[in-house]
């Protein structure tokens, strides 16, 4: 019965060659994108606007769990502090979902995403609701010796977004509301 060899050949390759591969295929298994839990944002009913969710916040909503997901409850106010941490890296986009409260509490789920630039001209003329946004932020000033870690997004039309209407700066609602990062 013959002998299968794996690596035939490996004679005619030089040592640093053969290092030069192995070091490629590790980086390669390392350079793996670091995949995000799943995440489900909950808004109220009608909310058009800015929305955020506050990380590390001591005073925050505890962390909650629905179907495998991180739950976020968005407040009337539009900003939701929660003691979780800010998770990093990709999700997938079956894995990010959003939903508005609805009477009986029901949720209508939001599927539109919007990931462009907003074309003025035909942005009064589409009455679909979007997800703008997304990222993660974070503020920093020098009265804080630690930095506030937040995500933020948009919800509304394309001409709600165009108009700001309930649009804020994060950095306005920190100073306001005093937040720290004990």
């Amino acid at each position: 019965m013959p002998k299968i060899q794996i690596l035939a050949g490996i004679n005619n390759i030089g040592r640093s060659s053969l290092a030069a591969i192995l070091l490629c295929c590790s980086l390669a298994a390392c350079s793996e994108a670091v995949q995000r839990d799943a995440e489900s944002y909950v808004l109220p009913a009608n909310y058009v606007g800015a929305f955020y969710i506050i990380f590390d916040q001591p005073t925050g909503a505890p962390a909650i769990k629905l179907e495998q997901a991180r739950l976020f409850q968005i407040p009337d106010n539009g900003v939701l502090l929660t003691q979780e941490r800010i998770s990093e890296g990709a999700i997938a986009a079956d894995k990010l979902r959003f939903f508005r409260q609805q009477p009986a509490n029901q949720l209508a789920e939001i599927s539109a995403r919007w990931y462009s630039s907003i074309d003025p001209e035909q942005a009064y003329q589409d009455s679909t609701t979007y997800i703008f946004g997304g990222g993660p932020g974070v503020y920093s000033s020098s009265e804080l010796n630690c930095d506030i870690h937040f995500r933020g997004f948009h919800i509304g039309t394309q001409s709600q977004i165009l108009d700001q209407v309930n649009h804020f700066e994060i950095e306005i609602f920190i100073k306001n509301n005093k937040l720290g990062c004990d």
